[in-house]
């Protein structure tokens, strides 16, 4: 009787449908308040279109976005802390008592207005005095600063924040090294400088899990891992074991090992194969033992399709996973970005992570659609983004029925915001802001439809979805 019951079950009555964002793309202020600059700060600084220094002026504006979150009738929402803006080199003796006051003012503004935190302690903004001192995650220094950054967070939230990420799409920030300062003109040695530091995000994360069950006993910690889908393009086992491999060294080795403590071998061969020893110390096996993962954060946004190529380029570091070609199927609806329209895909990946990591609760950190938009009389029809959200929360909710922990939903993203090769162009939020990739102009913030049709789901917590539309 209890597994019929199962079929029936919808979104849980304490369900978390939240929205998200990062301090770098809608804050602002860049190097205002005692801020430093962080890694982010300065790679935006190389786009020929807007920078962190207003992007949506976010930290101007933080009072009427929460009311607009309010109004939304958001039950969490997910952002990050800057580390700049609390210690602007990362390893300063004393807090930035400015920024350390507007994030109490955000998270008591969210309090109470009813709105979980959701706390990412770092997204992409390493300070840059840290790779200017020692060359940033590749060296251990490293491990101690984050740590030492992370038990001040706790200690200042720690009352009044029960939800808390690790650090975000940690796969991406290895495979891309100059997200986190990383440069070297040898192509080996670059590789080298970025296991390193993925090994030393690895140690650094199991501190902190540690960290915070012994601090905080009743919050939950875990990552916000980048995750895609990846299918075979012409259903050769060649192409299969390569999406395989694409979707281990992306997404499962940092799932594996904040969830089970352990290196894969998988990713373990490959390192040897290639001559790359990790700076492995005698003592780190214990944090590793012991520093596991309450949960899992997906950021999830598409399906993708690969095939062999060995002609083909890939934006990642060369040798983690090579001569791979995307196929974009002309079956599915793309953003100009790339991005395929497919929730069965979504609730493909949720089983399939259900299926790794049977029971452990997982919170859907990103997902959603990027379009170029006009403001119109003052609104914004973004039709194609409400049956994006339409259906992907109907393929939640699927998976829910399937017996997948779902605990949240927060969207990809709350307001308009700075993508850092796109500007704003590629918009994604649920409210929008008036301005462009070369001038402010009053930053002037309009719900669009979507923020309508969102805030009745919220509403009806799911039970108006209908099923999806798109035919997949």
């Amino acid at each position: 009787m209890s597994v019929l019951n199962r079929l029936n079950e919808d979104f849980p009555d304490n369900f978390l449908w939240g929205a998200s964002t990062s301090a770098f793309q809608v804050e602002g202020a860049s190097a205002e308040d005692g801020k430093g600059l962080s890694v982010a700060d300065i790679r935006s600084m190389d786009s020929e279109f807007l920078d962190t220094s207003v992007s949506v002026d976010h930290y101007h504006h933080v009072e009427e976005d929460v009311a607009l979150m309010k109004e939304l009738g958001l039950k969490s929402y997910r952002f990050s802390i800057s580390w700049t803006r609390i210690f602007p080199n990362g390893n300063d003796q004393q807090p930035n008592a400015k920024g350390l006051a507007f994030y109490h003012r955000l998270i008591t503004l969210l309090k109470k207005s009813g709105i979980e935190p959701i706390v990412t302690i770092f997204h992409f903004d390493l300070p840059q005095a840290l790779v200017e001192q020692y060359n940033g995650w590749a060296d251990r220094r490293c491990v101690d600063d984050y740590v030492r950054y992370a038990k001040f967070l706790f200690d200042e939230f720690g009352n009044v924040v029960n939800y808390w990420l690790t650090i975000n799409e940690h796969s991406l920030l290895v495979n891309v090294p100059s997200m986190i300062g990383l440069k070297d003109d040898d192509p080996k040695k670059l590789r080298e400088l970025a296991e390193h530091a993925n090994y030393h995000m690895f140690l650094a994360q199991a501190k902190v899990f540690n960290l915070c069950h012994e601090l905080l006993p009743a919050a939950m910690i875990g990552p916000a891992v980048s995750y895609m889908t990846n299918l075979s393009y012409d259903h050769k086992s060649s192409d299969a074991l390569l999406g395989k491999s694409l979707e281990d060294m992306v997404s499962f080795i940092t799932m594996d090992v904040a969830v089970r403590g352990e290196f894969p071998t998988y990713y373990t061969r490959k390192l040897v194969e290639d001559g790359i020893s990790l700076p492995i110390q005698p003592e780190d096996e214990k944090d590793f033992e012991t520093g596991r993962a309450d949960f899992l954060g997906l950021n999830w946004y598409c399906t993708s399709i690969f095939r062999h190529n060995k002609q083909a380029s890939s934006k990642m570091l060369a040798g983690v996973v090579d001569q791979i070609e995307r196929y974009e199927d002309p079956a599915l609806q793309h953003t100009e970005w790339g991005f395929s329209f497919d929730p069965l895909g979504m609730r493909y990946a949720l089983q399939r992570v259900h299926d790794r990591f049977p029971h452990l609760p997982l919170m859907i950190t990103e997902c959603g659609w990027s379009e170029k938009e006009q403001l119109e009389d003052g609104r914004i029809h973004d039709s194609t983004r409400v049956r994006f959200l339409n259906d992907h929360i109907y393929q939640i909710r699927e998976a829910i029925r399937d017996g997948v922990n779902v605990i949240s939903f927060n969207p990809w993203s709350f307001i308009d915001l700075l993508s850092v090769n796109d500007g704003i162009d590629k918009r994604y939020g649920l409210v929008y802001v008036d301005r462009d990739n070369f001038s402010e102009k009053e930053l002037k913030r309009y719900k669009k439809d979507s923020f309508y049709f969102y805030q009745s789901v919220i509403q009806h917590n799911g039970r108006n979805i209908e099923k999806e539309r798109t035919g997949n």
